[in-house]
């Protein structure tokens, strides 16, 4: 069986322990990118011109609110000014890290604000960050990983 088939058989909340984890694996990624090039981290919006500069904790507030279920930090606010920019092209990041933002945004989105966020995207996306020769492995790992002594599935 597929690792992506072992993911669907999981319950509701096997299958948010596999996202936190692989977003959590996502956000190494996020941080590498921000301790190497800083310079990337500012940008201007199109609309009025003005700069920006990116919150670099902003993910990593997410993935703890995701965990915790609640916005611990005004993330959903905070992340508005950043997406609109990735979406206007204003603000780019290299595809990998673009993924693991947008995967720990979903993550937040799902498990916080109740969003219907399909749970394969918020996978793939995590995933993305990755080699493709790795994700098979990545995603196994994540599930053998679940606390077997989650309840729902």
């Amino acid at each position: 069986m597929t690792p992506r088939h072992l993911f669907f058989q999981l319950g509701a909340e096997r299958r948010r322990q596999v996202h936190l984890a692989l977003c959590a694996d996502a956000l190494r990624a996020w941080i590498g990118f921000v301790q190497e090039e800083p310079a990337r981290l500012r940008y201007r919006d199109s609309v009025v011109g003005m700069w920006h500069h990116v919150d670099v904790e902003l993910p990593a507030h997410a993935l703890r609110a995701a965990r915790a279920g609640v916005d611990l930090a005004e993330v959903g606010s905070r992340y508005l000014e950043p997406i609109t920019a990735l979406q206007d092209d204003d603000l780019a990041f290299p595809d990998p890290v673009e993924f693991a933002y947008y995967a720990i945004y979903n993550c937040f989105r799902k498990y916080v604000r109740g969003d219907d966020i399909p749970d394969w995207l918020i996978v793939n996306q995590a995933l993305s960050v990755h080699d493709d020769g790795e994700v098979a492995l990545r995603l196994t790992r994540a599930i053998d990983d679940i606390d077997p002594t989650s309840n729902n599935g």
